[in-house]
């Protein structure tokens, strides 16, 4: 068998020689510029791009104009730093190595325009370049700090004087003045030092300045700190002055030549500031049109100048304008950096490509398809050149790890602008080849870089945590593609384009050219993963879990529902198909609704109840199901469904109880950054986790088993929704449960029309069809009569009857409701046409708000039953004379009812009793009404019907008020007492205790129902509370409902002292520190006062009681108050000696790289110590 040759062999340059992996563009090593220019590659897109400027460089001095603005962009990586280095570094012509640069530039760069240009440019037009990177320089100050006083400062620095302002002021003075040899000729004489070294120490240089002064002209600066006093920071720079200096320092410092910037990084910089956008505008504008051409700004973003703009929020004027003054606009594309990468580091030799192009032609459909990634913008496709070309990398690699690199660069919340490092890509091309941890070099023709190898190089990058975590995979799981599969996941997370699938993941992990697919591999090892919770999947693909999500998993994980969580879980999924309710039209005259209980709790109510039942799947099921065939035996007006819950079902239950109450624990927490995002993909979690039990239910209760009467009604092979099947069973049912519907079945709109007509017609005859259809009339020797001997007419008047003989009375609510039930089922509408019917027929009386009706077609009448609540509220008695029973009877009721006797048995005298002894208590029973309305309680309504009686009692007819009062009498007798004890019980104090308990239920736990830490009994007892505050008989329930009110006042109250004493001690704690703070001793008392207000009002108890969330926001302020105070202090102290040194503003933008940090941190120092030298007192912040 042939020996494949190495990797390493295949290359034409030495793989190991050393690649800067980062660009300075402020780098002053010779023999590191030689190698930079050496090895940069200029491909033809970035030598048209040279050629395009030099060209507008070189004719400028023939044609003066303000267009002197370049702006370089390009994605991260794509080598702008490098351009605009190289740009600087050949017009300014500086030696290198004892060679020019412009000369090494154009040898190196090729093509003859340019060199010609080039030539031109360094003979005619000698150009004095100001390089640096001004998210790194350390002579910048603060991110406070304009990019004209950056550029004015290191402008200065480079022509020689001193970066402070102050100091190059007076340098330039004395300059101008002739005297500035004078001065550093009297510096070296008093301190022994030189000027020039010595006054970049701006801490001791002001002073020393200023002593120089007062020795070579004492008539003028009489005290050795008289110019550092007057000073004071008073040096200022715009960019018209800018623009003015740079003209006058050039004549004196660089005669005859022009001027450049080359500003690295600008876009990180302005980032979104529009007022460093404008600030740049203006330097633009100023250098160009005091210029003439003379003084040229380059700069350089990630971003291509138009997008900056229009990502701006302020549309300014200016800001277009800022488009126009760059004319000269360079977009390095990302695809440049192949051909840099292939060419830099992965040029082939002549017997390589041979081989390469070979091996490619044999597996060219097979690499294809094993190496295929889908995303959301284009990848390079696989070719034959491409191949060849970046070998052991493909195409599609160099972008992907473009988007890894810049991803980890913005990880945590970063700025999109971030700069630093433009030859990344390339120095891992070449660490893929040698690096120990991958040594791909040593590997034979035919093995690929896998994306996993690409981790082990970059994981330096990766928080510390998450590389903890899969670094721990390979010792916990024993799938040898786990580890791989997790670095993929996490380097994918980093592009947010690239969707983090199987297949995506297989193809980023492929080895070999001619290798077989690893996705039934990577399948494999990602469910290992999941289950070890290694990683999670989500909407947007794989992810490694962060360790905000692993403490979210952790706590999740320990929450258990019990019985009664998943049971109201499966009743709220289960009334879920109950929405809409399922029904059948019997007889296509009424609808039917099917009611709905779950494990005998009634959920929904109904004309048929469906008792859902659940168990176990198996023999619990199987047991369950033989239970309710029997009940259903027994209970003979119900449907009994069983339902067998799977292991399945119990998992997903688990699963959204879980999700339910990490959403109630954390929904309204604010702490932690990750915290919202967790909540959303919780929230997304549940719905999941929702919808995946509602599916399970819907066919678990579609296999399961129905009964009714003993006979199986389960639903067939064929159902697929379990409302609809709830309705045709219901049809199936309906007829044999409401037997006796079809007596009075009618059509709405029909009984309508027959109950205006019975209002209002003079006779019988004529009346709509409906009472023929219903069986109502008979003819009586030749008369129209109702039939009232049999039939509905019948039914309704013998239930009048008998409610009469009980000694209450039939109300219309009574009537509905009870020929609702079976076997009726009858409508509401048809009830009350036959009611109305009986009164037509001098059968019965009714009384309507205190009014008795004894004639259908009377106003009376009409009101009452064309008003569907008043038809309700009315109530109905068996029309008789007065006879000697009746006088007998109404004795006896009044002996239950009031508990006398009736002198003597005629009518007046008996009528005379009752209506004396309803007078009496009509007052009694009318407070305790208005008591219940007033302090909305509940219980009124029995009251209320006890009143209307009343009322027809004393208004009525003497017959009337003893009919009405032995129909009635219950009722009565039920009111006086009910009034009786809400007199006795209905006290001020209890009406006030009633109020608390309210208050509890309502507005207390309002606010502790938010709570996370609530007890199952405090929520117990809420419910408990506001069921007995509910009910008709709250008044009997007063000591419950004080033990249940106290237990939320008690917990509320704790919390309150809790959060009342937490705010004390947080403001007494200030106080302390405030009052122990050097100085305090020093201001007066009224300013003690003053400043410590705050905290001793933090430190008492309130008058008023406040909420609970203002105290513990009270005490939150605590801290930000301290702050403010101490700073009050020390400026009533100091007075104008104090100063405020924002640490914030050094590290805008965020810190990247330790040159960042040392420059940030170097700011810092410098203006304390300018601070300091000055004379004043530092506060840092």
């Amino acid at each position: 068998m042939t020996t494949l040759p190495a990797i390493k062999t295949l290359f034409a340059n030495d793989i190991n020689r050393r690649i800067e992996e980062v660009i300075k563009v402020d780098q002053t090593d010779e023999e590191i510029i030689r190698d930079e220019i050496k090895e940069y590659i200029v491909t033809d897109a970035i030598r048209s791009h040279y050629t395009d400027i030099f060209d507008s460089y070189r004719q400028t001095p023939n044609k003066p104009h303000e267009g002197i603005a370049i702006w370089i962009s390009g994605f991260f990586g794509s080598g702008k730093s490098s351009f605009a280095k190289m740009l600087g570094l050949s017009i300014a012509n500086r030696p290198v190595v004892g060679e020019l640069a412009g000369k090494r530039f154009a040898e190196h760069a090729g093509g003859q325009k340019l060199q010609v240009l080039l030539q031109a440019i360094n003979e005619q037009i000698p150009t004095h370049a100001v390089i640096f990177d001004v998210s790194t320089d350390r002579g910048i100050r603060s991110g406070n700090q304009t990019l004209t006083e950056i550029m004015y400062g290191l402008f200065l620095q480079s022509l020689g004087y001193a970066k402070d302002l102050d100091l190059s002021e007076l340098e330039i003075g004395l300059e101008e003045m002739g005297q500035l040899a004078r001065f550093e000729e009297e510096y070296k004489r008093l301190f022994k030092k030189d000027w020039s070294a010595e006054k970049g120490k701006v801490a001791f240089a002001l002073s020393e300045a200023s002593r120089v002064l007062h020795s070579i002209e004492p008539d003028t600066y009489p005290m050795a700190d008289s110019w550092v006093k007057a000073v004071k920071n008073k040096a200022d720079i715009t960019p018209g002055k800018l623009a003015e200096r740079a003209g006058e320092l050039m004549k004196r410092r660089q005669p005859g030549r022009s001027l450049m910037f080359v500003v690295d990084e600008v876009g990180q910089f302005v980032a979104r500031d529009v007022q460093k956008m404008l600030d740049l505008q203006a330097i633009v504008q100023s250098l160009g049109v005091k210029g003439r051409g003379k003084h040229w700004v380059v700069v350089t973003s990630q971003e291509k100048l138009g997008e900056l703009v229009s990502g701006l929020d302020d549309k300014k004027i200016e800001l277009a304008r800022l488009m126009d003054r760059f004319p000269l606009q360079v977009h390095l594309e990302p695809s440049d950096i192949s051909e840099v990468t292939s060419r830099r580091v992965l040029s082939k030799n002549a017997a390589a490509e041979t081989a390469l192009g070979k091996l490619f032609d044999e597996h060219r459909g097979r690499l294809t398809d094993h190496t295929r990634l889908t995303a959301d913008f284009k990848l390079p496709e696989l070719s034959r050149e491409g191949f060849i070309d970046l070998y052991p990398l493909l195409p599609y690699q160099i972008d992907l790890i473009i988007q890894v690199v810049s991803g980890l660069r913005t990880q945590g919340g970063a700025s999109r602008h971030v700069g630093g490092a433009n030859r990344t890509i390339i120095k891992l091309a070449q660490q893929l080849l040698i690096n120990p941890a991958v040594n791909l070099a040593d590997g034979q023709l035919g093995d690929l870089v896998r994306l996993d190898q690409v981790y082990d190089l970059v994981e330096g990058n990766i928080g510390s945590e998450v590389r903890a975590k899969i670094a721990a995979i390979a010792k916990e799981l024993n799938h040898p593609q786990a580890q791989p599969v997790a670095k993929v996941i996490c380097l994918l997370q980093y592009v947010k384009s690239v969707h983090r699938t199987a297949e995506n993941i297989a193809a980023a992990l492929h080895a070999v050219v001619g290798g077989d697919s690893q996705l039934a591999s990577v399948k494999e090892a990602l469910h290992e993963l999941e289950a070890a919770h290694k990683v999670r999947h989500g909407d947007d693909g794989y992810r490694i879990p962060t360790p905000a999500e692993d403490d979210w998993e952790r706590l999740r994980n320990g929450i258990s529902p019990k019985p009664g969580d998943s049971h109201r879980l499966y009743s709220e999924t289960l009334s879920a198909f109950w929405q809409p309710q399922p029904s059948h039209t019997l007889f296509d005259t009424k609808t039917f609704k099917a009611g709905l209980a779950i494990h005998g709790r009634e959920v929904t109510g109904g004309d048929m109840m469906f008792q859902l039942h659940l168990a176990g799947d198996g023999k619990d099921f199987d047991a369950l199901a033989s239970e309710l065939r029997t009940r259903s035996q027994q209970e003979r007006k119900h449907v009994f469904w069983a339902i067998a819950l799977t292991d399945a079902i119990d998992r997903e239950t688990v699963e959204l109880f879980r999700s339910r109450e990490m959403l109630a624990r954390k929904e309204r927490e604010t702490k932690g950054e990750d915290t919202p995002a967790l909540i959303a993909e919780e929230r997304i979690r549940q719905r999941r986790h929702y919808d995946e039990l509602r599916r399970l239910l819907r066919g678990a209760c579609l296999s399961g088993r129905i009964y009714f009467r003993g006979n199986d009604r389960s639903p067939g092979d064929r159902a697929v929704d379990v409302g609809k099947t709830a309705a045709e069973v219901l049809g199936q049912v309906l007829p044999e449960v409401f037997d006796r519907f079809k007596e009075a079945a009618a059509k709405a709109p029909d009984v309508k029309k027959g109950t205006d007509a019975l209002l209002t017609a003079e006779n019988l005859r004529g009346l709509p069809a409906v009472f023929g259809s219903l069986g109502l009339l008979r003819d009586e020797k030749g008369k129209t009569v109702f039939r009232v001997e049999s039939g509905p007419l019948k039914e309704v008047l013998d239930r009048i009857d008998e409610r009469a003989n009980y000694g209450d009375t039939a109300s219309g609510r009574y009537l509905t409701d009870e020929f609702a039930k079976e076997p009726f089922g009858w409508d509401f509408e048809v009830v009350r046409l036959l009611v109305l019917s009986l009164l037509r027929a001098g059968k019965i009386e009714a009384t309507s708000r205190g009014q008795t009706i004894d004639s259908a077609t009377g106003v009376d009448a009409r009101d009452t039953f064309s008003n569907n609540n008043l038809f309700r509220q009315a109530s109905f008695r068996p029309k008789k004379g007065i006879e000697f029973e009746e006088l007998v009877r109404a004795s006896e009721s009044f002996r239950d009812t009031f508990g006398g006797e009736i002198k003597e048995l005629n009518a007046s005298a008996i009528a005379a009793d009752i209506r004396r002894e309803v007078a009496r208590h009509e007052d009694t029973i009318s407070s305790a009404f208005a008591r219940l309305t007033k302090y909305n309680l509940p219980g009124g309504a029995l009251l209320d019907s006890a009143m209307g009686q009343m009322k027809a009692i004393l208004r009525g007819s003497e017959d009337n008020a003893i009919a009405t009062f032995n129909t009635s009498h219950r009722t009565i007798k039920d009111g006086i007492k009910r009034a009786a004890e809400l007199e006795q019980l209905l006290s001020e104090p209890n009406l006030h205790d009633l109020e608390r308990a309210r208050n509890a239920h309502s507005r207390l736990w309002a606010f502790l129902s938010q709570e996370a830490d609530i007890t199952d009994d405090l929520r117990s007892r809420v419910s408990a509370l506001g069921d007995l505050l509910a009910r008709e008989t709250f008044f009997k329930e007063l000591p419950s409902i004080e033990q249940h009110t106290k237990a939320i006042e008690a917990e509320y109250a704790r919390r309150f002292e809790e959060a009342l004493n937490a705010r004390a001690v947080a403001y007494t704690v200030a106080f302390d520190t405030l009052t122990n703070t050097p100085g305090w001793l020093e201001i007066d008392t009224d300013e003690q006062r003053r400043l410590a207000e705050p905290f001793l009002r933090g430190q008492r108890r309130d008058d008023e009681q406040v909420p609970i969330p203002q105290l513990r926001a009270d005490q939150d302020a605590c801290e930000g108050r301290l702050r403010a105070a101490i700073a009050e202090l020390r400026r009533l102290i100091d007075g104008e000696r104090v100063v405020t040194v924002n640490v914030g503003g050094y590290f805008t933008g965020g810190i990247e790289t330790e040159e960042q940090l040392e420059a940030a941190l170097e700011g810092v120092r410098e203006e304390c110590a300018r601070l300091i030298g000055a004379g004043k007192m530092v506060i840092v912040q």
